[in-house]
């Protein structure tokens, strides 16, 4: 299908548009299909939205909203015939109220530049991802994100606290309120966050904010096994001061190491388990006393295997590398499969021990990464196999996703749906969940326009 001279000719008197060649040249993100469309409208205010989307249904042409691009479960993706809405150029910080500890800002602000908004005040939004310089607010809502920080600030659900959104019939949802006791039914804004752009189009938000913590301290820990570093977790949360606990096994970290030339550093600790810890403090050394000080008692009692308190920026900066240069798995073993699940953390051992028996059992050669976030349990799993020998991705998702729902887990942590999950979605989602879902879309949407053919089948 290709959009009506028409309807470009319409479009292009409510906003930018980019297409041809000028939508080639913009950057496609995470997902190859994401500018497949071809045609890409870049509103300045939500009146505009307003009337992008209210064009569409005349023209019963379908919308697929864009963020930053970031997302990894295919949620942007597009094809010819459907219309790109992107939010970028609706980036303002609208307010910052410092007292009360929120911020309005438009969809189109990255997570960036609203953490820099925020630090000038001594204030952070409590969320943090590697896509920070990217990833935008809309889009994070859209996706409910979450990042590093959830197990003590919570996913991007729970840091709105008002939204202003275009819903499927053109209307502007105006819920921009700045206060958290809003009892006044039904919560629209909660059903728009997670969507995957399938109920609306987020225009804006207002963000509750936390105290940006003082210096950090990051110390590199390992353990003989999960159930260990959980144990030290709970420890160190008991006395305080844990911004960050990052986990990963050894499999992942020796791939990193190697890739980002650290392959002595992380030699150098024993056991199956890395964890990297950071911890606030007044300054760098009261952080760093504050962490010695919770973690001598875990290294005497044996709970720990070896740690190492980074002692100035360079050394921090190594350990971080070995956490978030995740691409260095794709490099060695490209082509693999990505998953993104939640495991209960008395679960963590037994989960990663049998699904490793299972990927043995399926084919050998198979290489297994996990990393991921250790307060909420949140695994980032990479299953790769040498160039030629990669078994069926079907086969590979039932050995990762089964089990899951039953301990009390998820398959889907925090990458959302979009179009990687929906097979997952259906085999393992609540069937009345499901069915709830699919009524509230046929409500809002009963000509589907709004990014079709994701999330749910």
């Amino acid at each position: 299908m290709i959009l009506s001279k028409e309807f470009l000719e319409a479009l292009e008197t409510l906003c930018v548009v980019r297409d041809g060649d000028a939508a080639d040249a913009l950057d496609a993100g995470f997902h190859p299909e994401n500018l497949a469309a071809g045609v890409v409208a870049l509103p300045g205010m939500a009146q505009e939205v307003c009337a992008i989307v209210a064009l569409c249904r005349t023209h019963k042409v379908s919308i697929v909203p864009h963020g930053g691009r970031t997302g990894l479960a295919g949620a942007g993706a597009s094809e010819p015939g459907q219309l790109i809405v992107d939010l970028n150029k609706m980036n303002r910080i609208v307010e910052l109220d410092h007292d009360a500890g929120t911020i309005a800002v438009e969809a189109g602000a990255t997570l960036q530049q609203v953490q820099e908004a925020c630090a000038e005040h001594g204030l952070t939004p409590g969320i943090d991802l590697a896509a920070r310089g990217s990833a935008t607010i809309g889009g994070m809502i859209a996706t409910n994100a979450g990042g590093m920080e959830a197990f003590r600030c919570g996913v991007m659900r729970h840091r709105v606290v008002g939204m202003q959104a275009v819903m499927p019939d053109a209307s502007l949802l105006e819920d921009m309120t700045w206060v958290s006791k809003v009892n006044e039914g039904f919560d629209i804004k909660h059903l728009l966050t997670g969507s995957e752009g399938r109920l609306g189009i987020i225009t804006g938000a207002v963000l509750k904010l936390d105290r940006l913590p003082d210096a950090a301290s990051s110390a590199l820990v390992s353990f003989q096994s999960a159930a260990a570093a959980v144990h030290a977790f709970r420890h160190l949360c008991m006395r305080g001061g844990v911004l960050r606990a990052e986990i990963m096994w050894r499999g992942y970290a020796e791939t990193v190491a190697q890739d980002v030339g650290l392959s002595e550093l992380v030699a150098s600790f024993p056991g199956d388990v890395l964890v990297l810890f950071e911890h606030s403090g007044g300054s760098r050394q009261e952080a760093q006393e504050r962490q010695q000080e919770a973690l001598l008692p875990l290294m005497e009692s044996g709970h720990v295997e070896h740690a190492v308190i980074a002692q100035n920026d360079r050394q921090a900066a190594d350990f971080w590398r070995i956490r978030e240069e995740s691409w260095a798995v794709e490099r060695r073993w490209p082509g693999g499969y990505w998953y993104d699940v939640s495991v209960p953390l008395r679960s963590l051992d037994d989960y990663v021990e049998t699904l490793q028996g299972k990927l043995q059992a399926i084919a050998g050669g198979i290489h297994f990464s996990c990393m991921g976030h250790l307060g909420d349990g949140n695994l980032h799993i990479t299953v790769s196999a040498q160039s030629g020998c990669r078994p069926d991705k079907t086969v590979v998702d039932a050995a990762v996703f089964s089990g899951l729902k039953a301990m009390g887990g998820s398959f889907s942590a925090e990458h959302g749906i979009g179009l990687e999950k929906m097979q997952a979605l259906t085999a393992y989602g609540d069937p009345a969940k499901l069915a709830a879902a699919r009524a509230v879309k046929q409500a809002l949407d009963p000509d589907n326009l709004m990014n079709p053919g994701k999330v749910l089948l």
